[in-house]
């Protein structure tokens, strides 16, 4: 997702149905501005689980070692081979 699109609460309720839809396939985000209050962001959940999973590796240090430690390694492994060594192939 490259842009949010900014739309006022009369336009967004207008378009309701078409921007849920877009929003829910991963293709757009919208900022929805209602006057005297705060905006908000209409995502996807796919979408928002993301980040939410991305804020919490981000905020664990173990995790974070982790990743630096896999990345210092430069092991790195195909995709083939990691579904074998899950045991998913």
């Amino acid at each position: 997702m490259d842009n949010i699109i900014t739309y006022t609460a009369s336009e967004a309720r207008k378009n309701f149905y078409t921007l849920i839809k877009k929003a829910s396939k991963g293709l757009s985000s919208y900022e929805i501005n209602l006057r005297g209050a705060s905006p908000v962001v209409l995502i996807g959940k796919a979408e928002l689980e993301s980040w939410l999973e991305t804020l919490d590796i981000l905020t664990s240090k173990d995790e974070v070692a982790a990743v630096k430690k896999g990345i210092a390694s430069k092991k790195i492994t195909s995709h083939k081979d990691l579904l074998s060594e899950l045991g998913l192939k």
